[in-house]
């Protein structure tokens, strides 16, 4: 009898696993490529392949119910054609008084997030680029003893450590100062537990996680991450870039220091950083929190010549923006672009933007660590270099420590500054968030922090890597099998 009950539901399963199939082909319009590997694993791989593709294969981006949850206040949706045009006419004459060449494809990018994800483009603000654990966090926290009214934090990873309890002491601090505190964590990246939560809830803080799993559908956002890491007080100071809240990124761990990138910004560029918090709160209550006292009159920096868009995307929005940004940065660079990043699995887009930056002999180079958190990750990663080298980009392995940076920068104008990897996860699964800063001081800064960084690195010479092991071959290539769901 159990055995019977057992085969009709192996059946019924199966079946729903051919009318997935079948779906992908007529419903979603996916990359061919990817519709037929998928295909494959649903019908030949029953049961099994239906749970890989209920975690790792939906397409959340085809879901209008998921996209109606996101928001953007009514300013950054109704720009007016006059107002964009002088943003743009201011941008480009300060571009020519800086020397700038290629002013014509900085607009083009700007005009490209913009159009891709309503990404505005803030003037004249104060832009730090942090590089050091301790000055980091010393930044950090020392802001967020000064807030006065609000603080927004959102991070992938809060974990319940010496690094983390500062942060909750000092949250728990303000919140019964009154300043209204709100706090997003990953579900899946955080390991607060339930005291840690309570404690912040006790004291007046409003704390959510991200996509927590819920019945029946406990895997079905596992695949979906907010990877994101904002930070705002009081509508004023703002930061993003790749650190999370952990003893790891402040004193390191079994691989040594953490190399990582934050930028810390006042002006109004903030609201950008602001917008995204708050689409994201939305997404989790279903409120609309745009009042004035989150948006106050920013702090004009007239000294500070720059401009700044926020580009965020995720499985919510329509276009890949990030991905459509660093890839037309890549391809339309002049001199140079440097790039950090901890994991190098590029879509193929990507992929064909730096090999043809680099065979047009544009000075392409990226910075990946040698030691990596992620074994398979890294076999992944690997698996791409050959191709990489022969094309004409330079790769060097970090031997500082551990590198987690997630930035580039080009022709000492363009940079961007984010949460991102390079790799299919970040650019088509996770919830992002980048700057992209047009400022020469930032651009000078991070280029010099990329040539102090290859002290501690070693250029990866073509002929030697061809001759690593037929063992070490195999295990990249099956890696790469599973490169978008890593």
């Amino acid at each position: 009898m159990l055995t019977e009950i057992l085969h009709y539901i192996f059946v019924a399963l199966y079946i729903y696993s051919v009318y997935l199939a079948f779906r992908l082909v007529f419903g979603e319009n996916r990359e061919a490529i990817r519709t037929l590997g998928w295909m494959i694993v649903l019908l030949f791989v029953p049961v099994l392949g239906l749970v890989i593709y209920t975690v790792f294969g939906q397409a959340m981006r085809q879901n209008k119910r998921i996209l109606k949850l996101s928001i953007r206040s009514e300013k950054n949706l109704n720009v007016s054609a006059e107002e964009r045009e002088r943003v743009e006419n201011i941008i480009s004459e300060d571009m020519q008084n800086t020397g700038v060449t290629n002013t014509k494809n900085v607009m083009n990018l700007i005009r490209l997030l913009y159009g891709s994800g309503k990404s505005l483009v803030y003037q004249s603000s104060d832009i730090r680029i942090l590089s050091e654990p301790k000055n980091t966090f010393d930044s950090l926290f020392r802001d967020l003893e000064a807030a006065k009214d609000h603080i927004h934090i959102e991070f992938y990873i809060i974990s319940n450590d010496s690094t983390g309890n500062r942060l909750r002491e000092i949250l728990v601090r303000k919140a019964k100062e009154g300043v209204r505190v709100r706090v997003i964590y990953d579900y899946w990246g955080s390991t607060i537990d339930k005291k840690y939560r309570k404690s912040l809830k006790d004291a007046g803080v409003r704390v959510h996680s991200f996509f927590p799993p819920k019945f029946p559908f406990i895997l079905r956002h596992v695949n979906y991450r907010n990877h994101r890491k904002i930070v705002v007080i009081d509508g004023k100071v703002g930061y993003t870039g790749g650190v999370n809240i952990a003893d790891r990124y402040l004193l390191g761990n079994n691989f040594g220091l953490w190399r990582d990138t934050m930028a810390r910004f006042e002006g109004s560029v903030v609201h950008g950083l602001q917008e995204t918090f708050l689409g994201d709160w939305y997404f989790i209550d279903h409120m609309k929190h745009q009042k004035p006292r989150y948006f106050p009159e920013p702090v004009v920096f007239n000294e500070c010549r720059n401009f700044v868009q926020i580009a965020d995307c995720g499985p919510d929005t329509q276009y890949k923006t990030i991905l459509q940004g660093v890839s037309f940065l890549i391809t339309t660079a002049q001199k140079y672009v440097y790039i950090q990043t901890p994991y190098f699995m590029p879509p193929v887009e990507l992929e064909n933007a730096l090999k043809i930056s680099a065979l047009r002999k544009v000075d392409v180079r990226i910075l990946l660590p040698e030691v990596s958190d992620a074994s398979m990750a890294q076999s992944c990663s690997a698996s791409y270099i050959e191709t990489m080298l022969e094309a004409g980009v330079k790769i060097y392995w970090y031997k500082g420590g551990f590198l987690h940076s997630k930035a580039i920068v080009a022709d000492d104008y363009i940079s961007t500054v984010g949460t991102s990897n390079m790799d299919f996860r970040s650019y088509e699964q996770n919830f992002e968030v980048n700057a992209f800063i047009y400022d020469n001081k930032t651009a000078v800064h991070l280029r010099d922090n990329f040539m102090k960084d290859l002290g501690s690195s070693e250029q990866i010479d073509l002929e030697s890597w061809r001759k690593r092991s037929s063992i070490d071959k195999m295990k990249e290539s099956f890696s790469r099998l599973f490169s978008p769901a890593m």
